[in-house]
C-alpha cells in the first residue's frame, strides 16, 4: 500500500536501530525489538507478523495507545529489559519520527525513526 497523499497520522512501521513501532490510525501502537536492525527491505516481512490482529500476541510485543496532535506524538510503553515504564515523545512528519525516550531515569533524545512500511 502506497503512502496516501495528505496523510495526517503516523500510520505504518517505523524503525531506529533495533526498535520498531507499528502505528495504526486509531491510536494503537505496537512496540517490539527486531535484531538485526531492520530497514525498508524488511518492512513488508515485518508487517506480516507485527499486527494486532494476530491470533495470540507474540512474546515481546507491547501494545500502547498514542496521542497525536499538530505533528507531536506521545505514548507510554514498557521496557523490554526492565520492569519500568518508558515515556516516548516527539515529532512526526511524512516518513520519519524524531523521538525522545525516557526509560526510568535515563533520557535519550533525538532518536530518528524512518518509515520502513509501507513505502
Amino acid at each position: 500500500m502506497a503512502r496516501k497523499r495528505g496523510q495526517t497520522s503516523p500510520y505504518g512501521i517505523y524503525a531506529a536501530e533495533e526498535q520498531v513501532f507499528r502505528f495504526y490510525p486509531d491510536g494503537v501502537v505496537l512496540d517490539v525489538l527486531v535484531k538485526p536492525a531492520p530497514g525498508p527491505a524488511e518492512g513488508q516481512v515485518i508487517a506480516t507478523w507485527l499486527h494486532r490482529e494476530a491470533p495470540a500476541p507474540l512474546n515481546g510485543i507491547h501494545l500502547a495507545h498514542y496521542d497525536f496532535s499538530d505533528g507531536f506524538i506521545s505514548f507510554t510503553t514498557r521496557s523490554h529489559f526492565r520492569d519500568e515504564t518508558v515515556g516516548v515523545r516527539g515529532r512526526w512528519s511524512a516518513n520519519r519520527l524524531i523521538l525522545d525516550r525516557r526509560d526510568g531515569g535515563r533520557l535519550r533524545t533525538g532518536l530518528h525513526f524512518l518509515r520502513i512500511w509501507p513505502i
